[in-house]
């Protein structure tokens, strides 16, 4: 992650499909945010980005990680999990981002300690609202 600087958010990204990654970028930027992006499209390097975070005892760690559940190597259940035990993770809001609508994968994600759930739609449009559900669980 970058310097930390005082009025930008720090996120963290983890998604596998390019053009998904896109689509958040561009929903986060129409909604004004101003934040420094670290991207990571897969779970293993997840787990390291977040192990490497917890060794720096000084480095700030993200305040919002948006999550795909359907990773490689290691799924996103298995990375909210790592998330939620690590020192300097805990704290983050984690905003689930899949493209299953199954009430078990929302309900699972919930119980892991997401603070939402955003179904991948099939529109530009609905997509773009992301960026004010991202504003809206950093404000609560």
């Amino acid at each position: 992650m970058q310097p930390p600087s005082p009025n930008k958010l720090r996120l963290l990204l983890i998604e596998d499909n390019p053009a998904d990654s896109n689509l958040v970028e561009e929903a986060l930027a129409e909604a004004h945010l101003d934040y420094i992006l670290e991207l990571l499209d897969d779970g293993s390097a997840a787990l390291e980005f977040i192990a490497t975070l917890d060794a720096d005892p000084a480095g700030p760690g993200p305040e919002l990680i948006l999550l795909d559940l359907n990773l490689p190597k290691v799924n996103g259940e298995e990375v909210l999990k790592r998330i939620r035990s690590s020192p300097k993770c805990k704290s983050a809001k984690v905003i689930i981002i899949s493209s299953s609508d199954a009430p078990a994968d929302r309900e699972r994600a919930m119980r892991l300690g997401a603070s939402d759930y955003f179904r991948k739609p099939s529109s530009l449009d609905q997509f773009m609202e992301l960026g004010q559900r991202v504003r809206s669980v950093l404000e609560n």
